[in-house]
């Protein structure tokens, strides 16, 4: 407090500057009191460099002074707060000018020092000055005005509480002694940044008013901008966030102090021009004040752009109706979107306003006084008159009828609530200050009230307003708030002047934040109207305007800046990557293995393993011809073996056969270790196993038709030596052997080639299969395709050797068969694997091994089953054959049998031809044609016959064959060996016939 002890030069210091002031003021509301609350209010616009002040504020100015008063009448009538205290006011004008606004409050410094024990000596302005007791002060209005006069009241330790100053840089903790009942314009900026990135205006204008309230507000939108960015990066902990859009300002200019509509014009024609043609930048922030708001829309008129601009102005603009100028800029508004806090209106101020009366005797000082010097007016509200006259156009001292007229107000400005606010903030602080009670005040010293201790209690403790709603200052000193957002547009309501087109502004969302809590937009977008394509077309829009420098970016793709952290050029990423990163720096970024990118591309998800289901499409078929192979082989087995003795089986080599069954039976059986699920089990099978069953059914097949080849090549040679190695061991010997070689470099393919379970990633599935490089697996089966090509050569060779051995034939049909289907297989399978259709791969694999199978099994034991199930008279040994054609004849029963009746060399079948293998020797002779004609010679009884018996005649085919006259006597021996794999072996072994 400032007592006798202030220091002289302090003294000397306020008294140079306030005494030059004091005496030009003229004008000043008072309110007597014990203790008197100061109030700041722009009751005067801005004037010029001429004059200061400048014409009346009807709602800025003259409602708000009233609210304070009336808020001051309430607190006196009421009996429980400061009972026994009356709460005075002193009222200043501002003109919404800081040098002036602080000329004006060291009235509030004077009166403080006046109040206290210490007396001005040496100064003839004391009797000009009411001794009051100024606690506290509300206002002011403009954040330069409360940052200007906050500097010099803190000097003397008194609180201040703003009812409308929102520039964060007011919460900096230099301003110890201020507060306000308003939220920083921190709040408001986050409410636009929220609006835009909302609306997806990514690339904006921003122009700004010189002084605090203008430049702090577009400070505090800038930083927001950087803190959102670095806010949504640190929340991207994983990279299932979803990212934030990011805002630029593409251009930022601040309009100097009194700037002219001509200068805003050039500064937004710049802004323009220096957009680049391909970029649409049609959003403007502004933070300006509402005398620059004003000029701004004139200056817009006056442009040439081709989209018209959508304004998103500060709470500076507003509800100001006279912002906007009727017939004149009012279209150019349309579209705007402004922002108000959201404030109730003050119970029963509306009949308090509308029930004041001009202050009469101001007007008859002045008709007493024309010819003198105005002396200082001081009455409640000096500038009430001033109000009325320019209300209703009239002048008091001359009519009657301008002092009869009444209020009837129904607009209201919207601070209002907040001016009660900080009167009641300051009677209720100042009543816990005083310890008052709900009766009486004991003990209150009303002069030398300590101001550190009051703002205290104002900071610390909660407030109970008459609306029943409750306030608390928070830690930037200032009570969060909310703030509604309004559109400016033509009016629903046709108006009766068709000159003039009505237009208002209607209520579309709102943006709320609790204490100390993130902000919550509301917006409802469908009931915006937006300003038209171009400033001659006054139609409004629905289509919510474009304000980017470069298109969004598709799903999978990544931005690549150039410059401008908001204009990139997009890039692809593959099918496997996702987008990570911030905004400025996105990658690609492929998945882990056994992942996969999800729909939006900016997180992975585990594939789910899939192989060929037991029950699907594609593994029924190859299961199908796997079971029906492997019945059809099984029956050839039993059946073959239960007619293992017979001569069809022994003809065609029983041990072979059965080895061709087994591998006929594998190739069956490999269709089911495909179509598991992979497992390093299965993949061995599969190695070991195809190559394995081919190689027993062609190398089987292979060793009976080099046996046959060998024979009648040794046949042709009319060599009397036996071929090597025809036996039957001999043959399982060979076929073993090249089995083997088979089974070798498939173990050798195994060590080289280790097998695993390989997981491929393919169309958002892992593929499970058994790793088998496609080389390797066609060099495996190279042996095998020789085994195939030989047999083939062979069965070429043989394709006309006689009938007994046709089937070589079945051989060479098989052969070539099978060349086919491998020919025909090979496309199909390095396609399907070239293009990873796994089941289509497996599945066409498993079909052809099991029609390689199908084919051995019905070219070569189908035509014996036929014989042994169908023709069973045909699997009969030669003798009996013999035998039945013999007693067919009618004179057999003439003809004696001895037991020792040689046959050496005979078969008779109608003429067919045959061929005759030695049983002795199994050496192979050339093949003779029987006549029907037969004559049996008697052996060694030489007994003749009582009948004239038919001769039998024997020729040669080609130049080996006798003259069909001549006789052959041919006798029929026995042989000592048999050999069983021919049908021509001799079973009657005890029998000497002749023919």
């Amino acid at each position: 407090m400032f007592d006798c002890n202030l220091k002289p030069l302090t003294l000397i210091l306020f008294l140079t500057f306030s005494y030059p002031s004091l005496i030009s003021t003229e004008r000043y509301g008072h309110r007597a009191g014990d203790v008197i609350l100061g109030g700041l209010f722009p009751v005067h616009e801005y004037g010029n460099s001429r004059e200061t002040c400048g014409a009346i504020s009807e709602f800025r100015g003259i409602q708000r002074l009233e609210a304070m008063l009336f808020a001051i009448e309430q607190i006196n009538n009421d009996i429980h707060l400061l009972p026994g205290i009356t709460l005075g006011a002193l009222i200043l004008d501002t003109c919404s000018d800081d040098n002036y606004a602080l000329e004006q409050s060291l009235r509030f410094v004077r009166s403080r020092l006046a109040s206290g024990t210490c007396t001005c000596v040496n100064t003839s302005t004391s009797d000009s000055f009411h001794n009051d007791n100024v606690f506290g002060v509300v206002g002011a209005t403009l954040s330069s005005v409360s940052v200007h006069v906050a500097n010099l009241l803190r000097l003397f330790q008194l609180p201040q509480i703003s009812y409308a100053s929102t520039t964060p840089k007011l919460s900096e903790a230099s301003f110890d002694y201020f507060a306000r009942t308003v939220p920083s314009d921190s709040n408001q900026a986050r409410a636009i940044v929220d609006i835009l990135r909302h609306l997806n205006f990514t690339y904006v204008n921003t122009i700004y008013s010189h002084g605090d309230y203008g430049e702090g507000g577009f400070r505090e939108f800038k930083r927001l901008l950087k803190v959102a960015t670095v806010d949504e990066d640190d929340n991207h902990l994983h990279v299932h966030k979803k990212k934030q859009r990011r805002i630029c300002i593409a251009d930022e200019q601040r309009l100097k102090r009194d700037a002219s509509i001509q200068e805003i014009r050039t500064i937004l024609q710049t802004m323009i021009d220096r957009v680049k043609s391909d970029v649409q930048v049609r959003v403007y922030v502004l933070f300006v004040t509402k005398e620059d708001a004003r000029k701004l829309l004139q200056a817009v008129k006056l442009i040439n752009v081709t989209h018209r601009p959508v304004l998103i102005a500060s709470d500076a603009w507003g509800k100001e109706s006279s912002v906007v100028i009727h017939g004149e800029t009012d279209e150019i508004a349309v579209g705007a979107l402004t922002l108000e806090l959201i404030s109730m209106q003050p119970v029963n101020y509306d009949r308090y306003f509308n029930a004041l009366k001009p202050d009469l005797t101001q007007i008859s000082d002045g008709e007493n006084e024309d010819n003198q010097k105005p002396k200082t007016i001081a009455s409640r509200n000096p500038w009430f008159n001033e109000f009325w006259e320019l209300r209703f156009g009239c002048s008091l001292k001359t009519s009657i009828e301008c002092r009869n007229q009444r209020l009837n107000e129904t607009n209201w400005d919207s601070k209002l609530q907040f001016i009660v606010d900080a009167t009641y903030v300051f009677a209720q602080a100042l009543h816990m200050y005083f310890n008052c009670s709900t009766s009486s005040c004991t003990n209150a010293s009303l002069n030398g009230i300590n101001g550190t201790k009051l703002f205290r209690l104002i900071l610390e403790q909660p407030f109970s307003m008459p609306d029943f709603r409750q306030i608390q200052f928070n830690s930037e000193r200032f009570v969060p708030g909310h703030y509604r957002i309004y559109n400016y547009r033509r009016s629903n309501v046709t108006s009766a002047d068709t000159n003039v087109l009505p237009y208002e502004y209607v209520s579309v969302g709102e943006w709320k934040v609790g204490r100390n809590e993130r902000g919550q937009l509301n917006l409802d977008i469908g009931a915006i109207v937006w300003p038209g394509s171009s400033v001659y077309n006054t139609s409004s829009s629905s289509i919510i305007p474009i304000s980017r420098c470069s298109e969004p970016c598709r799903v999978g793709e990544v931005k690549q800046f150039q410059g401008d952290s908001c204009c990139w050029v997009c890039t692809a990423c593959n099918e496997t990557s996702i987008v990570t990163g911030t905004d400025e720096n996105e990658r690609c970024e492929p998945c882990q293995d056994k992942y996969w990118p999800t729909a939006n591309r900016t997180s992975c998800y585990q594939l789910e393993e899939t192989y060929i289901e037991i029950l699907s499409m594609q593994a029924l078929l190859p299961i199908g011809l796997s079971l029906a192979g492997n019945i059809l082989t099984l029956f050839v087995v039993i059946l073959f073996y239960q007619k293992r003795e017979t001569p069809i089986v022994k003809a065609s080599g029983k041990e072979l056969c059965f080895i061709m069954l087994g591998g006929i039976h594998l190739c069956y059986t490999m269709t089911f270790p495909f179509l598991l699920k992979p497992h390093i089990i299965t993949c061995i099978i599969q190695r070991l196993g195809i190559g394995l069953g081919f190689s027993m059914m062609y190398a089987a097949l292979l060793t009976k038709t080099n046996r046959i080849a060998r024979i009648f090549t040794s046949a042709k040679k009319q060599g009397r030596l036996r071929p090597q190695y025809i036996s039957p061991n001999s043959q399982v010997a060979i076929c073993s052997c090249l089995i083997t070689v088979q089974l070798l470099l498939s173990l050798l393919w195994l060590a080289y080639e280790h097998p695993y379970v390989e997981s491929i990633t393919h169309n958002r599935f892992i593929i499970l299969k058994c790793h088998m490089n496609k080389h390797s697996f066609l060099f495996s089966l190279t042996y095998n395709v020789l085994l195939v090509l030989i047999c083939t050569m062979y069965a070429i060779r043989t394709r006309k050797v006689p009938e007994n051995f046709n089937e070589t034939k079945f051989i060479g049909f098989t052969c070539y068969t099978t060349c086919i289907i491998w020919l025909a297989f090979l496309p199909i399978y390095f396609t399907a694997d070239e293009t990873s259709r796994h089941q289509v791969h497996i599945t066409t694999l498993c079909v052809t091994i099991s029609l390689c199978a199908t084919v051995a099994l019905f070219c070569l034991f189908s035509p014996k089953v036929y014989i042994i199930l169908i023709h069973p008279e045909k699997n009969m040994r030669l003798t009996n054959q013999l035998k039945a054609q013999v007693n067919s004849f009618k004179f057999t029963s003439h003809i004696p049998m001895s037991t020792n009746f040689p046959v050496q060399e005979a078969i008779i079948d109608d003429g067919a031809s045959k061929s005759v293998v030695n049983n002795d020797t199994e050496d192979v002779v050339q093949p003779f044609i029987v006549n029907k004609s037969v004559s049996f010679q008697l052996g060694q009884n030489n007994v003749k016959p009582k009948a004239k018996l038919p001769s039998v005649s024997s020729t040669r085919d080609n130049s080996n064959c006798r003259s069909s006259n001549d006789k052959q006597k041919s006798s029929f021996k026995k042989y000592a060996f048999d050999d069983e794999d021919s049908l021509n072996s001799n079973s009657n072994q005890g029998e000497d016939i002749m023919l």
